[in-house]
């Protein structure tokens, strides 16, 4: 009976940990399959209101990565109005980032802290990189089970990031026979639902073997009540990628 009782509470003490494991193995292979860093993309945004209205934008966007330090420098292509402003973001590791803005209408560079609340201002928060290039070290993971999407089964993992607790969780949904991430669920800290994000259209990057990238993704705000449909017209790999490519090269229309 004594050791019946042993073998009970160690299945009891064992079975989170197993799920916590599991769920870190799902979580690392869904990344490890992303090219979240060193890239360079053309992408194309809709903009669309909860009144049906909408706005078409294009950016080319470089997305960098060395020694714990990344970039993003999106440049605006799309509309002509708005041709060549650029947004240049380094987040570093143990400190805030910085945030950079050129406008070619004035050629002044405007500069600010990369808080969350400036963030919110810049980024339109839909790259898959966002969610998948943070340090799994660093991150919560929990399996909530199995749930079906868009008729594919998927697993269902909770993920917190223990650095920034006040940003919430996130709800993962990635599919058990690719190990594809189809859709991000964001939640505030109160634990109600702020986004809603979807993956769809996966391709191959080039020559890099493993390696995919969805090309449709759509974000909906739900605070805001509006939402983005994301096209990736082309996506490159570019590991020769360095801080110089960072720079703000003014060039005014």
């Amino acid at each position: 009976m004594l050791k019946l009782k042993l073998v009970v509470l160690f299945a009891a003490f064992c079975m989170p940990l197993m799920g916590q494991n599991n769920a870190r193995d799902i979580f690392e292979k869904a990344a490890d399959q992303l090219l979240t860093a060193n890239l360079e993309l053309l992408l194309e945004i809709k903009e669309i209101a909860s009144n049906g209205k909408f706005k078409e934008k294009q950016y080319n966007v470089l997305i960098g990565k060395s020694e714990g330090v990344e970039w993003t420098k999106t440049v605006v292509q799309q509309p002509p109005k708005l041709k060549g402003i650029t947004i240049v973001i380094t987040d570093y590791p143990d400190e805030t980032g910085l945030i950079e803005i050129f406008t070619p209408a004035n050629g002044k560079i405007r500069k600010m802290k990369a808080t969350p609340k400036n963030m919110e201002l810049v980024n339109s928060g839909v790259s898959i990189a966002n969610y998948t290039s943070k340090d799994p070290s660093q991150l919560s993971l929990e399996f909530k089970g199995n749930e079906e999407f868009e008729g594919k089964l998927c697993y269902k993992l909770e993920v917190i990031d223990i650095r920034d607790l006040e940003n919430g969780k996130t709800i993962y949904l990635i599919e058990k026979n690719t190990y594809r991430i189809l859709k991000i669920t964001a939640f505030d800290k109160d634990g109600s639902q702020k986004s809603i994000t979807t993956y769809s259209d996966f391709r191959a990057i080039g020559e890099l073997k493993g390696k995919t990238h969805p090309m449709f993704m759509v974000n909906k705000d739900l605070k805001k009540a509006k939402h983005n449909e994301i096209k990736i017209l082309k996506i490159n790999a570019r590991p020769d990628l360095k801080e110089e490519n960072f720079t703000i090269e003014p060039v005014i229309n």
